[in-house]
């Protein structure tokens, strides 16, 4: 009893090793002290009571049951190296009918050995004063790395953050020549300024092709006019009649690219019209042409953008569709929160699923015999109209008409909802338009 009360007397006063190790050195004093074997009974007794397991094994025993090892038991070592100095305790493995266990042993005399089982580390309360200790510790580490972290935020990553959001809303050939600031720590001013330097490389590479265009459709327009002038003085009708025609295609594809090409008048500025009105003077126009095209949606409905490339976008999609189908029809929705929706639909052959994406990049066309059709351009239809809706802020789907053709859906959001973009491209002319898909019928209808 006095040996169990000595050992709870250093309960939670010191580190779980050193109570441990305090234990074992008691136990083997109050067992040196001990007059007899019952004595010595009880005091092993009283030390199994405190969860600190003991045996006294025989040499004969021990060498049976326990073999060396190096122990995987942070604990049971950390207390063998207390009391190694004083006791020569060692940690063994010892193997009985009833399993293993790592034990700690402390050789005696005449071979006998007592083998101790440390009970299991205990959970300490939060309040403990181990617990209240380890905080500091852990601040003194952590805290450095959190400063660190917060300045490589600040520094490194919040400038990168800001180069890829500024990035993303810069188009190549639109906006400030030199958008990155160069500012910040080296690494950073020098990587902006080589983003600022390789902007302007592409802007200069794109300005040199957008000028070379320009000034070879432009040198096309001289010999053009005098072709047409030669042609309107054939006699041979039919030859006139031909030619002319072509020189008109030729013309109508040079002032298709140069709309295309051109983006001074982008600055147009957004105005509330009344949309119905202008689709309505748009399905007239065709409709005075003998053409079938009809306006369905409301008769009133007020609407911020900017109504001239916005009337272009969708003569485009009207004048497509009217050379491809039967019968064309304009919708108008009004969508939640102050959005519209303005739809096209036609009859014709429509577009495959596989060729939507594609069809919208400038260019592209979805046939090569197209380059024989009357009706076929560069394939920068449905490039423009994207582009103006973008320019709204808005997004353009290609989808299934029903029951059958192509139905090109233009939603557009409303001016509070807009996310910031670049200048709108201005769209070429109603009588300029290219076709704007592929053939399924024949040769002669082709993505443009």
């Amino acid at each position: 009893m006095v040996a169990a009360s000595l050992i709870y007397s250093s309960e939670n006063k010191t580190p779980y090793k050193s109570r441990m190790a305090i234990k074992i050195q008691v136990v083997i004093s109050q067992l040196e002290a001990a007059g007899s074997p019952q004595a010595a009974d009880a005091v092993m007794a009283a030390t199994s009571r405190t969860g600190l397991g003991v045996e006294r094994l025989s040499s004969r025993t021990a060498q049976a049951e326990l073999t060396p090892i190096h122990t995987s038991d942070c604990d049971i070592g950390e207390i063998r190296g207390e009391l190694a100095s004083s006791l020569g305790a060692e940690v063994r493995r010892r193997t009985t009918a009833g399993g293993t266990a790592d034990v700690i042993v402390v050789p005696l005399a005449h071979g006998d050995v007592l083998a101790f089982a440390p009970a299991v580390r205990p959970s300490l309360p939060w309040l403990h004063p181990e617990r209240l200790l380890f905080l500091p510790k852990v601040l003194v580490v952590v805290l450095p790395m959190l400063l660190v972290s917060l300045y490589a935020g600040a520094v490194i990553i919040a400038p990168l953050t800001n180069f890829a959001r500024e990035a993303l809303a810069l188009k190549p050939d639109e906006g400030p020549e030199r958008p990155f600031e160069e500012g910040g720590p080296r690494e950073i001013r020098a990587l902006a300024r080589s983003l600022n330097d390789m902007r302007a490389r592409i802007r200069e590479m794109i300005d040199g092709r957008t000028r070379m265009v320009r000034a070879i459709s432009h040198d096309l327009r001289t010999p053009l006019t005098r072709l047409r002038m030669r042609a309107e003085r054939s006699t041979d009708a039919s030859l006139r009649d031909a030619m002319l025609t072509d020189i008109s295609r030729i013309d109508a594809m040079i002032q298709e690219t140069l709309t295309y090409l051109h983006r001074d008048v982008a600055t147009e500025t957004t105005q509330r019209v009344d949309l119905p009105s202008l689709l309505q003077t748009v399905c007239h126009d065709f409709a005075n042409a003998d053409l079938p095209v009809t306006y369905a949606g409301p008769n009133k409905l007020a609407f911020d953008c900017k109504p001239q490339v916005l009337i272009r976008a969708v003569t485009n999609l009207v004048d497509n569709g009217v050379k491809f189908g039967e019968v064309v029809t304009v919708r108008l929705e009004p969508m939640a929160e102050g959005g519209v929706r303005i739809e096209v639909a036609d009859d014709g052959p429509g577009i495959p699923a596989e060729l939507r994406a594609k069809v919208v990049e400038p260019f592209f066309k979805g046939d090569a015999s197209r380059a024989s059709n009357a009706q076929s351009g560069f394939g920068l239809g449905l490039s423009i109209v994207q582009e103006v809706v973008s320019g709204h802020g808005g997004a353009m789907t290609l989808l299934d008409g029903k029951p059958r053709g192509l139905l090109v859906r233009l939603d557009l959001p409303a001016p509070a909802a807009k996310r910031a973009v670049a200048a709108v491209r201005e769209p070429r002319s109603a009588t300029d338009h290219a076709g704007l898909r592929p053939s399924f019928e024949s040769a002669d209808q082709t993505a443009g």
